[in-house]
């Protein structure tokens, strides 16, 4: 890894939870979420995007399936 004074950064990405910063140098892409930073090889970073991607389809699918569920076993308990 080089020393900071001969990093380059480049901002890639900013949004209300975090950013992510790539340090041309070192070929690391930055990924900080409030006092959370993790450092990845900008060649991981697509990987790590995929990954995350992945999780988010499958934590929507499993909360509808959730949502149906709840639904279905749900008791009227206002028969008469």
């Amino acid at each position: 890894m080089n020393d900071e004074a001969s990093c380059s950064r480049v901002l890639l990405s900013k949004n209300e939870i975090g950013r992510v910063v790539f340090c041309e140098g070192c070929s690391v892409a930055e990924l900080e979420i409030g006092a959370i930073s993790l450092r990845i090889e900008g060649s991981a970073l697509n990987s790590l995007k995929m990954l995350l991607a992945d999780a988010a389809t499958r934590l929507t699918l499993y909360q509808q399936e959730q949502a149906v569920y709840t639904k279905q076993t749900a008791v009227n308990y206002n028969v008469h």
